[in-house]
Order: C-alpha cells, then structure tokens, then sequence
C-alpha cells in the first residue's frame, strides 16, 4: 500500500496578498489529490484570509520581531518540524523566508522548492542578505521566478535550477453593467502600491469627469495618509478605501477601468484578474509589467509617478471606445496563459 506524500509549504501568513493566493490554490489541489498538507506560517497567526480545505493543517512557527533576532528561533523550530514531520516536498514562497527555511534544513534530504514572488531589487533584502541568499539558493531543488525579469536579477549559476511560472488565476465573474467613469485598484495599502498617485490623478479629472469614483480595495498603514490626502485634494466624496473584501470579482466587473499604479512588483494577481474579467487596464511601467502587458494592444502603460501620463491615459480609456474594446478583447485572450489548470499543471512537473 502506498505511503500518503506529505508537502509543506512555508510563507509568512495567509492574508489576503498575491503570494497567500497562489499557496491557497496549489495546497487545496494537493489535498484534493491525496497528499496530505501543511501551510507553515512564519510571520503572522492570523487566521486564513481564503478558503482553505478542512483536512490542510496550518502550522504556526511565529517569530516577532526582525529577521535578524527572530532566525536562531526560527531555525531551531522548523528543523524540528522538518524532523518529525519528515515531509516529501517543500515549497516555500517569498525571498527571506526562503532563506530561513533553506538554511533550517541543510542535510536534510528533502526535496525543496523556493519560489520568488517580489522584485528582488526593491523588496529591501539588502546587500548581505542578497549575497547570502543567492549561496543559499544553491541548495535548492528548483526556483520558480514569476516573470523573466525576476529570473535576471540572479546568478547564472543558478539558471539551471530555475523556471518560469506565472500565477494561476481564477476569476469569478465578467464584467458588465460598466459604470464608465468608475476607477478601481486592489493591493496592499504599502508605498510600493502608491495609490495616493492615483488619488492624484482624480483629482486632476474631476472638473471634466464630475461623476469620477475611484475605489482602493485593500488593507495596510497607509489607509490614514490616503484618505487625507483625498480630503486635501477635494475628492474625499470620489474616492473610497472599503478594506478586503470576499466578493473583489463581483464588485470590480461593473468598473470602467482598472489601475496598478505600483513602483515594482512580481507578477500582480490583481492585474491579471481584472483582465481577465474584461476589464480595460492601466499599469506603471515597473520592471516585469512588459511581460503582461504590451502599451496599446492589451493594455496602457504610463510611467512610474507620472500623474500627467496617468491622467491621459484614464482620458484615453474614457472617451475612445474603440481603443478601449481592442484593449479588452486582446487582453481577455492573452489571459488564458493564466488560467488554473493549466498553470497547475507546470507546477505539479516541478513539485514531481
């Protein structure tokens, strides 16, 4: 009788986030086939943000505090897990945490799966721990980056052990009933979302549009300087932050437009959703956000803080349908590449 294959997967926490996404849809396919599961959280216990299957088990190896205090604990800890668990697969998201899971289990025979899901250049990992990680990563079995520019940002050494896996995405639901001069964004209210540019842009576009309404999904520190900043500008009554929400699909396919306005990124779940879902979209030009979205065929893309390039932009989308009907169909039809199962599928070879 065959042994059940047991896989652990390692992130921070299961709020609501691009990376919390992808390890929620490959644990409940990976439960669904028999495997029994783990999702080992290293940073936040809070509770699972998306639906989960009742049989995965959250383990929680929390650590307050900076990496730096936090890891002797950390390392004592998930060694000892890895140890008594003694599973067939990990699979761990995000570059610190895959650091500290790699080092916990050197000379461990495990197979092991570390996957990028942020621009390593900017998520602030800092020399040293760059230098340090890149060594580290020699030991895994395979790295999964999100886009080509994420895979160039490290070593040759390590292009053998390395893939390309976009995130799998499904949507559930389509636009229609559009509420043409409707804006709306999702993400994490952090500096590299930089939302206030787009609460700028209303600004500037509501003498000419006076029924723009521009909707932040999301939760984060910056919830305060927004709205204050949406009073300031004089469109406090234009612009509204309702937090996380379940329904994100429903809500956002009656929108006119859908705006990313991040300084870098991985690979944006929210983007590609809205895609998906037909809706007209406008990116930043941060590095990787070419492998999504090509300026004027599937999509507009305008320059990083340039509120004036934003402005013409949303303009464009608002008053020229026929750009705007291309935008969608294209983009509707580029986004099958993202579909679940078929994404799937090249992570289960990887895994395997």
């Amino acid at each position: 009788m065959n042994q059940t294959k047991k896989i652990s997967f390692f992130i921070g926490g299961m709020m609501r986030g691009g990376a919390e996404r992808v390890i929620s849809i490959l644990a409940n396919h990976y439960v669904d086939h028999g495997w029994d599961v783990d999702i080992v959280l290293l940073l936040y216990d809070r509770e699972a943000e998306y639906e989960l299957n009742k049989n995965i088990k959250i383990v929680k190896i929390v650590e307050k505090g900076n990496y730096i205090k936090a890891a002797p604990k950390w390392l004592y800890r998930i060694r000892k897990y890895l140890k008594r668990r003694k599973p067939d697969r990990i699979v761990s998201f995000i570059g610190r945490i895959n650091i500290i899971v790699l080092t916990a289990k050197l000379g461990l025979k495990i197979k092991t799966i570390i996957s990028e899901r942020n621009d390593p250049k900017h998520d602030g990992r800092g020399i040293l721990i760059t230098k340090y990680g890149n060594l580290i990563y020699r030991t895994a079995d395979r790295i999964v980056y999100q886009t080509k520019y994420e895979k160039s940002c490290f070593p040759k050494y390590l292009d053998k052990k390395g893939c390309i896996i976009v995130n799998p995405v499904t949507v559930k639901a389509e636009a229609h009933d559009t509420d043409y001069h409707s804006i709306v964004t999702a993400g994490r209210l952090l500096p590299q979302k930089n939302q206030k540019l787009l609460i700028e842009a209303v600004a500037k576009l509501k003498d000419k549009y006076s029924d723009i309404k521009l909707t932040i999904y999301g939760n984060g520190t910056l919830k305060d300087e927004l709205l204050q900043r949406a009073e300031e500008l004089g469109v406090q009554d234009n612009v509204s932050l309702p937090g996380n929400v379940i329904d994100i699909h429903e809500r956002i396919s009656t929108a006119g437009l859908f705006v990313m306005t991040s300084e870098f990124e991985g690979l944006s779940n929210a983007l590609i959703e809205a895609m998906m879902i037909g809706l007209p979209c406008i990116t930043t030009d941060y590095p990787g956000a070419e492998e999504v979205i090509e300026n004027g065929v599937n999509g507009l893309v305008v320059q990083r803080g340039n509120v004036n390039e934003l402005v013409d932009a949303i303009r464009k989308i608002f008053e020229d349908d026929s750009l705007k009907e291309n935008i969608i169909n294209n983009s509707i039809r580029e986004s099958v590449k993202y579909r679940k199962h078929a994404v799937l599928k090249e992570w289960e070879q990887v895994i395997s």
